[in-house]
């Protein structure tokens, strides 16, 4: 019997220390399915026809011609790999990417204009177009560097569009090339939370592969194991269940007497 009271000893305090993980990772699962990976991700307020057409008739420049106005200066040692024609709110730009697909900036295809950065006027009116509910822009602000936890490793420099609504939308912006590089609201940073709690990453909510969460899978494992060996002990079986029969019904006959 001692080596049971060894095992009832690790299963208590065992479940004690990873009985609070194991209500983050039922709480966070339950979380991840209430919430909906769509409605976390921005796409039920996403305009899908948010890209407009795109004018060739307004295309003044070859691409080669494109590369020429950004070869210039200091720009001119810089090869461009990748020509990319699309329609901007009221432009039509040829994006440029260098060998990395790094933007490099954009050249106004009917202008010839190098266009370095969109304006904030221009990211807010690309954050209006691509939420489809009616809303107000609260603030535009550019980030170059230290960017928020909810925009982490994402390129810069880009722009964060708040919008005002009941989600509270952040849309971020590209500064180069206009692009939406992410959508975050309210159930994304619930979402964003439970991650946290169910990965045990509390700096940068990316890795699930470390020390703290190895531990707190094995003591998981463990206070699994020993529960499932209390269960066993406990209930009787074969002759186990024989001898308690037994048991009972000489505690029972002493009584009477």
């Amino acid at each position: 019997m001692q080596w049971k009271k060894k095992i009832y000893w690790l299963h208590r305090w065992v479940g004690l220390i990873v009985g609070l993980q194991l209500l983050a990772w039922s709480v966070g699962g339950f979380m991840f399915g209430l919430l909906g990976i769509d409605n976390v991700r921005g796409e039920l307020e996403k305009n899908s026809d948010a890209i407009p057409k795109l004018a060739m008739d307004r295309v003044q420049l070859s691409p080669q011609q494109a590369i020429e106005r950004f070869h210039v200066g200091d720009r001119a040692l810089i090869i461009v790999t990748r020509v990319v024609l699309r329609s901007r709110l009221d432009r039509v730009v040829y994006d440029l990417f260098d060998y990395r697909n790094n933007p490099l900036g954009a050249v106004d295809a009917e202008t010839g204009e190098f266009i370095t950065r969109i304006s904030k006027d221009e990211a807010a009116a690309l954050a209006l177009s691509d939420f489809v509910p009616e809303a107000k822009v609260v603030s535009v602000n550019l980030i170059e560097d230290d960017p928020p936890l909810e925009f982490r490793k994402k390129p810069l420099p880009a722009y964060q569009v708040i919008l005002d609504h009941p989600k509270q939308p952040h849309i971020y912006v590209s500064a180069v090339t206009g692009d939406i590089l992410a959508r975050r609201n309210k159930p994304w940073r619930i979402f964003d939370f439970f991650w946290m709690l169910h990965i045990m990453d509390y700096g940068n909510r990316e890795d699930f592969s470390h020390t703290l969460l190895t531990a707190a899978s094995i003591f998981a494992i463990v206070t699994s194991c020993t529960g499932m060996a209390l269960w066993w002990f406990r209930v009787p079986f074969g002759k186990n269940r024989k001898r308690r029969r037994q048991i009972v019904v000489i505690e029972t006959a002493t009584g009477i007497d």
